[in-house]
């Protein structure tokens, strides 16, 4: 196991005993804030801006993306999305149709003013436990701090993925459990 790979798997530990401890002493899990530094504030203008970045093309329930680089960009529940959800090129947790072999570049927005959220990546599929101990993560955010102060939370990350079948996921607790979630098809 790299370096990389160590420090992530502790800081998901960290974190998820954080996120789990707040919640049994009745805090919530909107106190379980990130150990990670890499999280950006935006504005609401400029979350506009980001949304806009992404590259797929919608049909239906699936966005579809093409070429050797692709830009998803998510949020987390959204004004007008149901919560918890993540939303994609306004569809909340469509499918994701990516082209095998190409890189993608991801941006996820935290929206939601009383949690905070992730975007985690995992071949593992629903359903999802309340406590969720979803194994591997092949790619993600980890946990989000919760916005404040009219700002909004976001991270990026760069995934290179193989043909198959994948799930992105929120690993809150409860989050994945009640429909946080969405299929990505890589072929």
């Amino acid at each position: 196991m790299n370096t990389q790979t160590k420090m992530q798997k502790n800081r998901y530990l960290s974190v998820g005993v954080a996120a789990v401890l707040a919640a049994t002493v009745g805090m919530g899990t909107a106190l379980a804030g990130t150990l990670d530094s890499s999280w950006k504030e935006a504005t609401l203008p400029q979350v506009k801006a980001m949304l806009q970045k992404d590259t797929g093309k919608v049909s239906g329930d699936t966005v579809t993306y093409s070429g050797k680089t692709v830009h998803v960009v998510a949020a987390a529940v959204l004004p007008g999305f149901p919560f918890p959800s993540f939303e994609v090129h306004d569809k909340k947790n469509p499918t994701l149709d990516i082209p095998a072999g190409a890189t993608v570049d991801v941006t996820f927005i935290n929206t939601n003013k009383g949690f905070g959220h992730s975007f985690d990546i995992t071949k593992k599929g629903p359903p999802f436990a309340v406590m969720p101990n979803i194994k591997p993560i092949v790619a993600g955010t980890g946990f989000s701090p919760v916005p404040k102060d009219g700002k909004f939370g976001y991270t990026n990350f760069t995934w290179h993925p193989t043909a198959g079948t994948y799930y992105y996921v929120c690993q809150i607790p409860g989050h994945a459990a009640t429909g946080m979630f969405g299929k990505i098809i890589v072929k």
